[in-house]
């Protein structure tokens, strides 16, 4: 198949599995931490877009903006996988769109956790880890 030998085939896998793994177990420890982490009215507030170079931001701005978006993208990239793989997708990728700053991200954000399911889930886990269910659209609105 392809002129590649079963020992590159066993290879890949093995490290496939390896990483799988590591994912998994890595997500388990991380996203109820970041969760934890999220005020309680994230997804209702509103949250302007700030520019990385905009004035008066100094010159520490714009480097963790770059640092949080490269880290948002590797979370992002890794709940897709998660998606194929153990692990929490959904989840992960809420967290991957939260770390990052782009304009429209809370559109995104907002309509990602109109499901009850992933709300349920994201209350699941704060309570778990003692802190204060989020606050939703709907809880607001009525």
């Amino acid at each position: 198949m392809f002129g590649l030998e079963w020992d590159t085939f066993e290879t890949t896998l093995r490290w496939l599995g390896i990483t799988s793994l590591l994912t998994f177990f890595i997500s388990l420890a991380l996203i109820p931490w970041l969760i934890s982490r999220l005020p309680v009215d994230y997804f209702v507030r509103p949250h302007p877009f700030r520019h990385p170079f905009s004035a008066g931001s100094g010159l520490f701005f714009p480097l963790w903006f770059v640092l949080r978006n490269i880290a948002g993208v590797v979370v992002l990239l890794a709940g897709i996988a998660m998606l194929f793989l153990p692990g929490q997708g959904i989840l992960t990728i809420i967290l991957g769109i939260a770390l990052m700053s782009f304009p429209g991200k809370y559109r995104l954000l907002f309509a990602l956790t109109t499901k009850a399911s992933v709300q349920h889930s994201l209350d699941w886990i704060r309570t778990k880890t003692g802190h204060p269910k989020f606050i939703w659209r709907s809880d607001v609105q009525r």
